[in-house]
Parts: structure tokens; C-alpha cells; sequence
């Protein structure tokens, strides 16, 4: 193995056993490591591939990596006829002696060796390196080649005397590095990330409210860089679970990486790592995103040995994580990770401003989630419950219909003249009332343009009070909103009206067809006339049960 302008010498099986961790830039522990030798030794391909804890997958884990390798070797235009060095590396678990881990791997040399030659690639060494000492496989003279120490360093013709002569240093072991970024156990953290997911999922709901979860996250993002970039090295655990949490929407892992400036490198690593060392089983999936995110981190500081290895965890975790897979891919090839950034930062960019206006779009109408949504929910429980008990005759239906749509001129009233607040129990009444289809095609905007604002401001003040578990019952409140909307000549926000109502209900006809309207760019001043022959019609049933 060469230096531009020093050569180590690499003559013995025990300079063999010895390089290892030069030759990959760490050790890795419990894993197969392959190594194709090229003119100076340390040229050509390598490739590391864990052993797994159980070792009756060991054989297909063997088969599988060799003709990885093969594939990986060739499409970098080596001859792997030239020959393969084998290394098996494992640590003696607690009930096993080194002599005893060394005859367990033994079968393992053998299938790569056997898979090897099925592709005409030629075997040189296969070292099996345990608990300091090495053992050459290749080597049939009993006692001989097995089970002796490593080198001393002391010895001037050590790999190690050798590469400390140059400057140079082992690479890290493997259990070294991934402390780093592996989760510990904590089963409160569990329990609050529970809380959290289930929090966010509450809020995430809608269309309206997704935006609006995610346009937190984003915000807790720059929150905790900054917090990192001023030396701090924890966050509140509120925080690092809504962060955790938040991190499983792919727009968010899109901010993480645009976040990979140079300056900004050694900051971002330590807060991906810290938030990596919260997801431990049952939670491993939700810090795939973030070992990915920490992966991407080291590919740009050029560290990467650490980027695979968290890459490793978070693919072992989810195999069809493209993100994961697609760094990998990129590093393993020699792509340039600043495309990848540049790319991660205009997506954030363009993304960050659709956000910025679909969540100022959806603050007419998303549910309130501060102390008041306890009232609202309170009073549609109540409301709920005495609604649905009713078994009405078809008389009555028709009066509860007029009823309803008579309640609510009343609060159109209120609001026109500049008292908007309701009584939650008029106001959960009006909902209720509002799902009989009937009833909200009667309610739909026919009146004059000045009450239009009174209107829509109304339908607006409503929606926000559907809050979960009673988010079902707003797209008839989002479509009289959105049609209110359009009439105004807001096809934006009557779109992201509909949109959010179909999100909820995607069977909800009259939501579609109004979208659909939007699209096809219709005149709403054909369908106004629809609609006030219809009000007309409705309102002339009222004589037939005004005697009931």
C-alpha cells in the first residue's frame, strides 16, 4: 500500500490481518469485508456488509454480498479474477471463546468462496479477524495461522509501526462510530412521542391542517438549528418529539437538508444525531428520515464511512425509503453532494412559498386548536348526541330544515351587524342542521353582493368550530364557504375550500361539481340562477307546514 511519496509494505499474512482499519477507514465490527487489491494494494473496490446477530442468515447474507461485490467491482472496471481478499470480523459474545467465534465463521468464507468462483472471481486470503488475533483460512497446516496475536506496534514491521511512521492513525471501530447517532431505550420518551404522533395526527386531519402542521415543523426546524448553532447540545422534550414526529413528512426532511450549508455542517450533524439517539425500538421507523438527514450531513463533510453506516440502519429499518437509498447510491457513486443540496434547497424554497400562502389561505377556515376548541367540541358532543337520537317523520324533517336555515339568517344578521359571536349551542345547532343536504343547498348564497362578506365570514366562523373528533362535519360548511368564495371571484380560496371539504369526504358531490366548475372555468353567475330558483322553491314549502 502506497503513499504519493511513501510505500507501506504490506509482505505477510499478518500485515494482511493488520490493515484492515486503514484500508477501509475504520473496523467493522461483526461484518464481512471485501477487498480487491489493485496495483498498489489499497487501489480498488472494497465493501463491508454487517453479519447479522442470527447466524442461520448468515449463509444467504454471504451469497448475497459476494455477488454485490462482483456487480459493484465490475461497473468500476476491476477484474475480480485478479482476486478478492475475504475479512470476517465478530467479537466473542459473552458465552463464546475466540477459538469457538473463529470455527462459527469458518462456513462463512466458505460460501463467499464457493459464490466467488461461480462468478470466476479468484480468492486470495480469507482472514477472519476476532478479539485481536487472526486467523487465515487458506491455510491447511494444522495449528498453523490460527488464533495468533496482531502485531505489537512495536514491531518496525507492523502495518501499525508503519503507518505511524507516515502520520497516519486506524480508522475508528465500527461500535465506536455509531454511538454517534443509535437510539438508546427510554420508555417515557415513548410515551410522550406517543402523545405527540398522536397529536399530530389529530391535526393533520385535513389538508388545511397538514400545511399548517407542517409549516410548524419547519419553523421548530430553524428553532432548534439556531438553538444548535449557539451551542446548545439538548432540546425541551416537547420539542425533540414534535420535531421527531414532524420529520416524517418528506417536506420537512426537504428543510433538514437545505440546511447543509458548509457553515451550518457541524451544527446540523449534532442535532440529527441527537434527535437519531431518541428513536429506539418500538420508534426505530420514525428515525429513518433522521439518520438519513445525519447520513446526508457527513456525505457533505466528507465523512463517509459514518454516512453509510446510518444509511445502513435507516435501510435495514425501511428498505423502500428512496431518500435513504438514493444518498447511498449517490455516495457510493462519487456523485457530488452540493447537487444534492442545491436541489434540496430550491424544492424547500419553491415549497416554502406554496406553503406560506395555502396556510394563510387556510386560516379562514382551519379548526381552532387553542383553548376554545374544548367549548366547541363540548357543545357539538352535545348537540351530536340529542341530534341523532331524533327519529323525525318526513313533516317534521322539512320543519327542522326551515329551522335550521331560519337560525341561521338569524346569525347572518348578528354578523352584519357586527356582533360575529355565537352561542356555541346555536352555533353547533347551525352545523348539525347544515348536513342535511337539503338544508345546505337552501343556505347556499343567493342574496345580493353586499352580503357576501357577511356570508362568507359566517361559513368561515363555523368551519374553525369543527374541531376533531367533529372535523366530519365541515365540507358542507367549506362548500358554502367556497361557493361564497368563487361568487367574490376567489377561485383560490374557494378551490383550497372544496379541495379541504373532498379531503375530509371524497364522496362530497356538490364540493366536486364545484370544483369541477372552477377548473372548466364556468360563469357561477349561470349556477346563481340555479340556485335562487331552487331558494325560491324552497322557501314557498314554508305555507305547507307553517299549520303543523
Amino acid at each position: 500500500m502506497s503513499t504519493p511519496d511513501n510505500t507501506v509494505q504490506v509482505t505477510s499474512l499478518p500485515n494482511l490481518a493488520q490493515i484492515l482499519p486503514y484500508l477501509l477507514g475504520h473496523y467493522p465490527d461483526d461484518s464481512i469485508a471485501l477487498h480487491a487489491p489493485g496495483p498498489n494494494f489499497h487501489d480498488g473496490p472494497t465493501m463491508t456488509c454487517p453479519l447479522p446477530d442470527d447466524s442461520a442468515e448468515w449463509q444467504a447474507t454471504a451469497e448475497h454480498a459476494a455477488r454485490q461485490f462482483v456487480a459493484y467491482a465490475h461497473d468500476r472496471g476491476h477484474d475480480l479474477a485478479e482476486g478478492v481478499i475475504i475479512y470476517l470480523c465478530r467479537e466473542p459474545r459473552p458465552d463464546q471463546s475466540p477459538e469457538e467465534t473463529a470455527a462459527l465463521l469458518a462456513p462463512v468464507g466458505t460460501w463467499l468462496t464457493n459464490e466467488f468462483v461461480e462468478h470466476r472471481a479468484t480468492v486470495l486470503q480469507t482472514i477472519g479477524l476476532v478479539a485481536n488475533r487472526w486467523w487465515a483460512y487458506e491455510c491447511d497446516i494444522d495449528g498453523c495461522c490460527e488464533g495468533e496475536l496482531l502485531p505489537s506496534p512495536d514491531d518496525p514491521n507492523s502495518v501499525v509501526a508503519q503507518m505511524t511512521r507516515l502520520g497516519r492513525t486506524p480508522g475508528p471501530r465500527t461500535r465506536d462510530i455509531i454511538k454517534e447517532f443509535r437510539a438508546t431505550a427510554d420508555p417515557a420518551f415513548f410515551k410522550d412521542l406517543h402523545i405527540a404522533a398522536d397529536h399530530f395526527n389529530s391535526r393533520s386531519a385535513t389538508n388545511a391542517g397538514r400545511d399548517a402542521t407542517l409549516a410548524l415543523t419547519l419553523e421548530q426546524i430553524d428553532a432548534a438549528m439556531s438553538r444548535f448553532r449557539d451551542g446548545a447540545t439538548v432540546l425541551s422534550r416537547a420539542l425533540t418529539t414534535q420535531l421527531i414526529v414532524g420529520l416524517q413528512d418528506d417536506a420537512a426532511v426537504e428543510a433538514g437538508m437545505a440546511h447543509a450549508e458548509d457553515g451550518d455542517l457541524p451544527h446540523a450533524r449534532r442535532l440529527w444525531a441527537y434527535l437519531a439517539r431518541h428513536c429506539a425500538e418500538p420508534c426505530k421507523p420514525e428515525g429513518v428520515p433522521i439518520l438519513t438527514l445525519f447520513a446526508f450531513v457527513a456525505w457533505r463533510q466528507g465523512d463517509l464511512i459514518a454516512a453509510r453506516l446510518a444509511l445502513r440502519d435507516a435501510i435495514t429499518t425501511d428498505p423502500d425509503y428512496e431518500l435513504a437509498t438514493g444518498i447511498h447510491l449517490g455516495a457510493i457513486d462519487g456523485e457530488d453532494p452540493r447537487d444534492w443540496l442545491a436541489s434540496a434547497r430550491e424544492g424547500h424554497a419553491h415549497r416554502a412559498a406554496h406553503l406560506r400562502h395555502a396556510v394563510e389561505v387556510a386560516s379562514e377556515y382551519r379548526p381552532v386548536t387553542d383553548t376554545t376548541a374544548v367549548c366547541f367540541r363540548e357543545a357539538l358532543d352535545a348537540a351530536t348526541s340529542h341530534h341523532y337520537d331524533q327519529v323525525l317523520t318526513e313533516d317534521e324533517r322539512l320543519l327542522a330544515r326551515h329551522s335550521t336555515i331560519d337560525i341561521t339568517n338569524g346569525a347572518l344578521a348578528d354578523f352584519r351587524n357586527g356582533r360575529p359571536q355565537l352561542k356555541d349551542e346555536i352555533a353547533a345547532r347551525i352545523i348539525l342542521g347544515l348536513q342535511d343536504p337539503h338544508t345546505r343547498d337552501a343556505a347556499l348564497s343567493t342574496g345580493e353582493e353586499s352580503d357576501l362578506p357577511y356570508e362568507r365570514q359566517l361559513w368561515g366562523y363555523l368551519v374553525r368550530r369543527c374541531v376533531p373528533p367533529h372535523t366530519g362535519k365541515a365540507p358542507p360548511l367549506l362548500t358554502l364557504l367556497g361557493w361564497v368564495a368563487w361568487r367574490q371571484g376567489d377561485t383560490v380560496t374557494a378551490s383550497h375550500a372544496f379541495t379541504e371539504a373532498l379531503d375530509i369526504y371524497p364522496g362530497y358531490t356538490m364540493a366536486k361539481l364545484l370544483l369541477d366548475g372552477i377548473r372548466m372555468q364556468c360563469d357561477p353567475a349561470r349556477l346563481l340562477a340555479t340556485y335562487r330558483d331552487a331558494a325560491a322553491e324552497f322557501a314557498a314549502s314554508r305555507p305547507d307546514i307553517d299549520t303543523l
